[in-house]
């Protein structure tokens, strides 16, 4: 198995990375900024036995899918599994955004990763089983009230993964995983209370950690889950049921 995740430096990437290499993938690791991070995980995986490099690109400039589009090709003629895990997430009130805020989150987690899938559809289709999975949010379905602009690009992200899942099947299965709060860099400016506080508004009690949702990324990925597209994984300990 070969597998590409985005955003594969730090968090839920970084963990969906490590897991796969553990399940038997080489794995590319894709970053923007974060390089020595990026190098630690490749680093990783290859003690593991497994092959692995990473790829610098920002998604948000379009431009940039050509160039790390070739330099996978350059690896690898084939790809099993593609993950969409990168993105940020910008906190501002509505009235502060602005028409661009919308664009970049647009591009980075609807645009970008349909510019890319359409890039890597020749890899994937060479696949015995080829997996896309995307790491959403339950900020799609319950809105974000500092995260407008986030929230918006997510909830397209879940048309785009339903529209692919109908239009590559059967040859290739698309599934969401949508995470809820989950202890990453992304909740690293939360006071002790504002944690409390979180964890309390889940049934489970408890922040997820980001093994918890590279598990259910590695479950969609595996071929146990050959029979499951087009849905929607939940990884929030309840906060967000059915």
């Amino acid at each position: 198995m070969r597998a590409l995740v985005t955003g594969a430096s730090q968090g839920i990437g970084r963990a969906t990375a490590l897991r796969l290499a553990r399940d038997g993938s080489d794995v590319a690791v894709h970053y923007r900024a974060h390089a020595a991070e990026a190098d630690a995980v490749v680093d990783q995986v290859r003690t593991m036995g497994r092959d692995s490099f990473p790829l610098r690109a920002d998604l948000a400039d379009l431009s940039s899918i050509d160039a790390l589009t070739r330099q996978l090709q350059a690896h690898w003629d084939t790809l099993d599994v593609l993950v969409h895990n990168a993105g940020s997430y910008p906190r501002q009130s509505f009235s502060k955004t602005r028409d661009s805020d919308f664009e970049e989150q647009l591009r980075i987690h609807a645009v970008g990763p349909a510019s890319l899938t359409r890039h890597l559809l020749p890899l994937l289709r060479r696949s015995v089983s080829g997996r896309i999975v995307f790491v959403s949010s339950v900020l799609a379905f319950e809105g974000s009230r500092r995260g407008s602009p986030y929230a918006t690009a997510k909830a397209a992200q879940l048309g785009l993964a339903r529209s692919l899942a109908r239009e590559l099947a059967p040859g290739i299965t698309v599934n969401v995983v949508a995470p809820g709060a989950v202890d990453t860099a992304v909740l690293a400016a939360d006071s002790a209370q504002q944690r409390e506080e979180r964890a309390r508004q889940i049934p489970a009690g408890r922040i997820g950690t980001a093994d918890e949702v590279a598990a259910a990324i590695a479950f969609l990925a595996s071929p146990t889950a050959t029979y499951i597209t087009g849905a929607t994984i939940p990884v929030n300990g309840g906060l967000r049921m059915g």
